[in-house]
């Protein structure tokens, strides 16, 4: 019940955190959340692995089989009997797969999005879930390690985050249970005290219920506040791309902007001459602009809340990087004005 336990602390304390309601509360919610959501995905993980467990150790004592008899050691082959070269070869292909790669085993012990992939594979997670974990992971990784801060939407993603994680928590399965009748009230209260109804199997399952009754997820104004967020953002890009043609030297197209942000390392025709700017194909154009906006629009009909979400990561996914050389173009554009 210990290892619950630290999980469940996680949930109370981003709860406590999520009624103070400031950015640095908030920030720190986002980090206890995604800690506790790595935590339960790796004991799931090691669930499914240790099943393969039997089929695993064989795999590699045949390979170890295998390389001694290919050793130029005459000691190695000589005491690398058993089935023919040819049995090995197809119990080797029959067991690799039924198993894990090493390689995979690796990336997934490492990398969150592995371990949502694998889990989700194995239907241990559902895909609807995916996207939303693998984006607020990244959020998370922003404040975290760059100290890069969504604070427009920091609530909004909270609040997805916490009843994401619920499900998670709920999808847990923790396995053997050994009692302990000195848990700290964050645990016990889950418990079902009534005589013959306490199983302590069910407590993650009540905790995660009941966590995400007390938290609560207002679908309509986390929708609003991510909708006009986007558009907020859209609206700032297209009135940065045209800023940039406003202010082009050689004069500039409708589009030229656009193309000019897209263009590769090293194209010195395409910076200098603008016929030869308008005829590359890149990407990206200004109809591309405009069906982000329809979709973030869009979005104030979704009441699917992982749909809306993953929605949102989607269009990020889509424009940020055009947005960040949009901004350093307009800042470069300000700076020079200013030295002059």
């Amino acid at each position: 019940m210990k290892r619950l336990e630290l999980v469940v602390v996680q949930f109370e304390e981003v709860k406590r955190l999520i009624g103070i309601g400031r950015v640095p509360q908030l920030r720190l919610a986002h980090i206890l959340l995604d800690s506790a959501v790595e935590l339960i995905m790796h004991r799931m993980v090691e669930a499914e692995l240790d099943r393969e467990r039997y089929n695993f150790d064989q795999l590699e004592n045949l390979r170890r089989l295998e390389a001694m008899r290919r050793s130029d050691n005459p000691l190695h082959r000589r005491f690398a009997t058993g089935p023919s070269d040819d049995q090995l070869s197809a119990e080797i292909k029959k067991l690799e797969g039924m198993v894990t790669s090493k390689k995979r085993r690796q990336k997934i012990n490492y990398n969150f999005g592995d371990k949502i992939d694998f889990l989700v594979e194995r239907t241990r997670l559902p895909g609807g879930i995916a996207p939303v974990l693998k984006k607020l992971h990244d959020y998370r990784n922003e404040t975290y390690h760059r100290d890069q801060h969504r604070v427009e939407v920091s609530r909004p993603a909270v609040l997805i985050y916490f009843d994401a994680a619920c499900t998670v928590l709920d999808l847990y399965e923790p396995g053997v249970l050994i009692g302990d009748e000195h848990l700290g009230p964050e645990l016990a209260r889950f418990q079902d005290a009534r005589p013959g109804r306490r199983d302590p199997f069910e407590v993650s399952h009540r905790a995660a219920k009941q966590l995400r009754e007390e938290v609560g997820l207002d679908l309509t104004a986390v929708r609003t506040a991510l909708v006009d967020h986007l558009l907020g953002r859209l609206d700032d890009l297209e009135s940065g791309l045209a800023y940039v043609e406003e202010n082009s030297v050689n004069g500039a197209a409708p589009g030229d902007a656009i193309r000019a942000m897209q263009i590769e390392d090293g194209d010195i025709e395409a910076i200098f001459v603008s016929q030869v700017l308008r005829s590359r194909k890149y990407p990206l154009t200004m109809e591309d602009v405009k069906s982000w906006v329809e979709r973030a629009t869009a979005m104030a009909d979704m009441d699917d809340k992982h749909a809306l979400f993953a929605e949102l990561a989607a269009l990020e996914d889509a424009f940020e990087d055009l947005e960040s050389k949009v901004r350093e173009a307009v800042w470069r554009i300000d700076e020079a004005a200013n030295m002059r």
